[in-house]
């Protein structure tokens, strides 16, 4: 149904144009905000008629699902903002923002239903079963899922964090009905506070899925590690163009989706001709922002390629780094040469090694091939 509705009012299917992204973002949100206000009118009106507190609780949490979706629109809207003189990267962290306001309703709704619970099962309530209050449950259960389905596939489809959101809560709602039919079912066969016990397990399941959407929405707002496929297919590429002998520093940075930027060094041979060297890297850097739509910033490392000496260096010392650990590498190796020959390189450090331990070892193994080296290293640490 949201397909056919997306048909008639979104007439493109790009989705890394922002103009398309956000018509498929707010179409969600507005959907979302009708979808739930109808659950909120049925949900609250059978509680009142069933005396059902966890009915009623569910119903409200529907009312800030809507507030949630209202937050997820202008989401959207302030995130397609133009760039300008105070914010040159755009505004698309708006996104993330919205989606941490999201999952602060989440978190209070679970809160609030924990508190609710409690009461009930200190001071439970007569719950009396109502057939029409079950079909319009599982009605609105219908709503949630359908819901969850278009939120999440849409929100995949145009890797939107409210979105993804919206689609837990929705997904969550679902459990917390089922909570709610299971307790209209079963509290008038039994004297436990089922009222309570279920609003108790439905809390807690609430407030997990909130954490666990906080967790991925601070992750984004700080800058989280790219995803290492993206950050595999993007050093193929680069690597794939004649010229080009190897790739390091990388940097991914996003201020939102759609909104992301690389930093890369590419290593080109120092006998090339500088112009036609340039002119290699201008074209990569325009064939990568078109391929996987960041856009793309490339220095470019000149490295000796033809001489004996260099190379020779070059192997034996990166003989002794990978004894030191075999997944330890090194770029821009550099020779100076001169009374006291000096050796320029960078080391890309890994995982649980010290640096000061390394620089020991390296320094000592390279002064062993000839004490009258001079060694300029730089340590790196991993950025993507």
């Amino acid at each position: 149904m949201f397909s056919f509705i997306a048909s008639k009012v979104i007439h493109s299917h790009d989705v890394n144009d922002p103009k398309v992204r956000e018509q498929y973002g707010m179409l969600c949100s507005i959907v979302g905000i009708f979808a739930n206000l109808v659950c909120v009118a049925f949900k609250v009106s059978m509680g009142l008629v069933v005396h059902s507190t966890a009915i009623i609780a569910d119903g409200f949490n529907n009312a800030t699902d809507a507030i949630s979706n209202i937050a997820s629109l202008l989401g959207f809207k302030l995130a397609s903002r133009h760039p300008d003189a105070e914010h040159p990267y755009g505004h698309g962290r708006f996104e993330y923002l919205s989606g941490l306001f999201i999952t602060m309703v989440i978190l209070i709704v679970g809160l609030s239903a924990l508190y609710e619970s409690l009461l009930k099962i200190i001071k439970p309530n007569k719950v009396t079963f109502s057939f029409l209050g079950l079909v319009i449950l599982l009605f609105t259960m219908g709503i949630k899922f359908w819901m969850y389905s278009f939120n999440h596939s849409t929100g995949k489809k145009i890797n939107s964090q409210p979105l993804l959101a919206a689609a837990q809560d929705s997904l969550n709602d679902v459990i917390t009905t089922c909570g709610s039919v299971a307790t209209l079912v079963l509290a008038p066969l039994t004297s436990l506070p089922v009222d309570g016990i279920i609003g108790l397990v439905v809390s807690l399941v609430v407030l997990k899925s909130g954490w666990d959407i906080l967790s991925d929405t601070v992750d984004n707002l700080l800058g989280k590690k790219p995803d290492p496929e993206i950050v595999r297919k993007i050093r193929e590429a680069m690597l794939s163009y004649p010229g080009i002998y190897g790739v390091h520093d990388m940097m991914i940075h996003d201020y939102g989706p759609g909104r992301r930027y690389l930093i890369a060094h590419l290593e080109v041979s120092a006998e090339d001709n500088i112009l036609e060297a340039h002119n290699l890297i201008d074209g990569i850097e325009e064939d990568i922002t078109k391929k996987f739509n960041i856009f793309t910033t490339i220095h470019m490392d000149p490295i000796e390629l033809n001489d004996p000496f260099t190379n020779k260096l070059h192997v034996e010392v990166e003989g002794i780094l990978h004894g030191i650990d075999e997944h330890l590498s090194m770029h821009d190796f550099r020779v100076v040469k001169g009374d006291h020959t000096k050796l320029i390189f960078d080391v890309l450090m890994c995982e649980g090694l010290h640096k000061h331990e390394v620089n020991e070892q390296l320094v000592k193994g390279i002064h062993d091939l000839d004490p009258s080296y001079e060694c300029v290293i730089q340590y790196d640490y991993p950025l993507v």
